[in-house]
């Protein structure tokens, strides 16, 4: 499963506070992993709304929940090579061959 995780209070005593799948599930039973599903479910929220595909989301929420007090990052290497690194043409190709549902 390729995945970002967000904790919070990473330096000192980090707790995992939400998981996001590239398919666009959230896991957890916290304020934040409440928060993230009611902003991917929102199709008016101005930022989230406009991702169609969980690589998107993943590389917004990487970067955008790692702040010192909150950090989000890929549960493997191998997410963050699929994520970051495949060019658009071989994460398609990676996605069929998964045959995972990335569309949000």
């Amino acid at each position: 499963m390729v995945e970002i995780i967000i904790y919070r209070d990473p330096l000192k005593d980090p707790t995992e506070v939400a998981r996001v799948t590239i398919e666009g599930e959230v896991k957890g039973d916290t304020p934040t992993a409440e928060s993230l599903r009611e902003r991917i479910a929102d199709e008016d929220d101005p930022i989230i709304s406009n991702y169609t595909d969980g690589r998107e989301l993943l590389q917004y929420l990487e970067s955008s929940y790692s702040n010192g007090y909150v950090m989000a990052g890929y549960d493997s290497e191998e997410s963050r090579r699929i994520v970051e690194d495949l060019n658009d043409e071989a994460y398609l190709d990676w996605i069929r061959d998964s045959e995972l549902d990335a569309q949000l």
